[in-house]
């Protein structure tokens, strides 16, 4: 049945594109010394020593903390690094061949989109598996917290890297892969977490997937927020971010679909 062919060609391609993807060695280097920093700042204790101790009445706020901080440079990396795959397939001819398959655009696109980013949540998921296991052998967090860091994963890292891969799926189909990268990286930083009092910025909208707006609206800000009268932002706000991120990145997955099909029609 088309139907079911169409299941069995998207894990196919989902299973095809994770694989090449997770296998890449510049990848893991580049995550390894992400998790030498990472490692460092989480478990170096500082003069507070508030790395030896994690209350069993904020495990929420440090799960949260902990995603919002590794979302700072793991999304970038992700961006960076998934910038060439869809553009790889032209370079090497690959998609004049799936062209003359049955396979479909949209099946294309979802399972190429799907893939990548599950091969971009991979590392950061290990990194937060091993965060909460060192937190709870060596410093006595309660064993909960690896279930709220996980629960942080899904809530923070996944969107941020769903929106930063969508995008990075489809502009190097417009412009110049290193060119997309500068620009992607320079946007991140800019958009994300430069002070709007300070410069000029977009940080202080709801356009933005670095989690902030979750951190504050689902896991109470930082630990040292508990004591303010409210938070910057609420639940609301948290809910009206990740629902303007979705319809960003469905719109970027329609682009894809459209400028393919054109391209198609002008060759």
């Amino acid at each position: 049945m088309p139907q079911e062919e169409n299941v069995s060609q998207f894990f196919g391609v989902l299973r095809h594109e994770f694989s090449m993807s997770v296998r890449r060695t510049g990848m893991w280097v580049g995550y390894l010394l992400l998790y030498g920093f990472y490692l460092t700042i989480f478990f170096v204790p500082d003069l507070d020593g508030f790395a030896t101790f994690v209350p069993p009445d904020e495990l929420w706020q440090f799960s949260g903390r902990t995603l919002f901080y590794c979302n700072m440079f793991m999304t970038v990396l992700a961006g960076i690094l998934a910038a060439d795959r869809l553009q790889r397939d032209f370079r090497l001819g690959v998609r004049e061949l799936q062209q003359s398959s049955p396979l479909s655009l949209p099946v294309y696109i979802l399972a190429k989109y799907f893939g990548v980013l599950a091969a971009a949540l991979t590392p950061m998921l290990i990194f937060v598996l091993l965060a909460g296991v060192i937190y709870v052998s060596m410093f006595g967090a309660p064993v909960q917290f690896i279930g709220t860091l996980l629960v942080a994963f899904g809530a923070i890292g996944v969107p941020a890297h769903a929106f930063v891969i969508a995008f990075s799926l489809a502009c190097p189909l417009v412009i110049p892969v290193r060119v997309y990268q500068v620009l992607f990286t320079g946007y991140w930083f800019w958009g994300n977490y430069l002070n709007p009092g300070a410069f000029p910025t977009i940080s202080d909208t709801l356009l933005v997937p670095s989690g902030k707006y979750v951190l504050y609206g689902f896991f109470g800000g930082f630990p040292s927020d508990h004591a303010l009268p409210s938070l910057p932002y609420t639940t609301t706000d948290a809910i009206l971010n990740l629902s303007i991120l979705t319809v960003c990145i469905v719109l970027v997955l329609f682009s894809i679909n459209y400028y393919l099909r054109w391209q198609a029609r002008r060759a």
